[in-house]
This record gives C-alpha cells, structure tokens and sequence, in this order.
C-alpha cells in the first residue's frame, strides 16, 4: 500500500433510532408536520423572551397562541434548562431565558 491509497470506507453503521424507524416505516408527514410546528412555537416564544420577561398571558398573546399551548412549551423549556422564572407581576410568574454560555476556541 502506497501513502496515496485509501483503504476502503466501511458503510457507516445506522444509528439504533433510525433503525427504529426503518423498521416501522419512517415517520409520517402528520408526524413530521406536528413537530415542525412544534420547533416553530419554541422559536417564537425564545424570539419573543429574548427581549426580556414576560408572563404566560403576555407571551400568549404577543406569539398569538392560546396560553395551554404556551404553559405546555414553557414548562417543557424550564424542565430543560432553558428558562427560568423570576420575579411575580399581577399574581403571574415571569419568565426569563437562561443565558447560555458559549465557550471560547
């Protein structure tokens, strides 16, 4: 074997997830559609606490979504570690993205 010859690439081992769903026929478009607008939601509500606290109510209505659907998201983002809640404003509880620390190369 000379230095400019390769040896041969093995097939790239699927992962046990994807495996998974080979098996059961890939994922629906229903599937895919609910978690697009899943992904969608999220990024409106970090869009909108990017500039700063805000209530349940207060992000309901500057995002345009019922408030379970925000409850259900923003419960899910501070389970994560993605918001925290703070102070209390007209009996609502304030949440607040965390800041998220980006290391150095």
């Amino acid at each position: 074997m000379t230095g400019t010859e390769r040896p041969e690439a093995r097939p790239k081992e699927k992962r046990p997830v994807h495996v998974l769903r080979d098996r059961h026929g890939g994922i629906t478009a229903e599937l895919k559609a609910h978690f697009s607008e899943q992904q969608r939601i999220r990024k409106l509500l970090r869009e909108e606490l990017e500039g700063g606290p805000r209530t349940i109510p207060q992000l309901a209505v500057a995002c345009g979504l019922d408030g379970s659907v925000v409850v259900w998201h923003v419960m899910a983002m501070r389970r994560y570690g993605l918001v925290s809640e703070g102070a209390e404003q007209n009996s609502y509880l304030l949440y607040a993205l965390k800041e998220t620390r980006k290391e150095s190369s």
